[in-house]
C-alpha cells in the first residue's frame, strides 16, 4: 500500500497565510488556497503526482485501504458516526469522508500510526480530537 505516513498535513495550518496576506485576501481567496493545499496534501499522502488530482484514483486508494483496516476498532465510532450523518449505513462511505477537508488532518495521523505500529494509541491526540469533534 503506498501511503505516506511520514507526511504532514498542512492545509488546515494556523501560519498558512502571512499576517499581510491575511489583511488582503477575502474569505473565498483564503479558501481556494487552503483547498488547493488540501488537494496537495492529500495526493502526497497517497504519492500521487499533485499535478494532476485524480478523485477516482484516491477514491480507490482509500478503498484499497479501508479493506486494510476494516475491521479495526480504532476509528469505528468516527466511521458509523461519519456514516450516520449521511444517513448512511455504509461505513466505507464513512471512511472516505473522514479524508474529506474537515477530517483530513485529523485522521491522516491515526492511518500512519495504525500503518506503522498495527494500532492506534487511545490517547492519540488526533484520534480524541477527531472523536471530539464527530461524538
Amino acid at each position: 500500500m503506498d501511503y505516506n505516513t511520514k507526511y504532514v498535513c498542512s492545509y488546515n495550518d494556523s501560519d498558512v497565510f502571512l499576517e499581510s496576506e491575511l489583511e488582503i485576501l477575502n474569505n473565498h481567496e483564503k479558501q481556494f488556497v487552503r483547498d488547493a493545499l488540501y488537494r496537495r496534501d492529500l495526493c502526497n499522502i497517497f504519492k500521487i503526482d499533485d499535478q494532476c488530482f485524480d478523485e477516482k484514483a484516491i477514491t480507490n486508494i482509500i478503498n484499497d485501504l479501508y479493506a486494510n483496516i476494516n475491521g479495526e476498532k480504532f476509528l469505528e465510532s468516527c466511521i458509523t458516526k461519519v456514516s450516520n450523518i449521511f444517513f448512511s449505513n455504509d461505513l466505507e462511505l464513512g471512511f472516505l469522508v473522514l479524508f474529506s477537508f474537515d477530517y483530513l488532518h485529523l485522521v491522516h495521523p491515526c492511518i500512519s500510526e495504525f500503518i506503522e505500529t498495527g494500532k492506534i494509541n487511545d490517547s492519540n491526540e488526533s484520534l480524541l480530537e477527531l472523536k471530539k469533534m464527530l461524538l
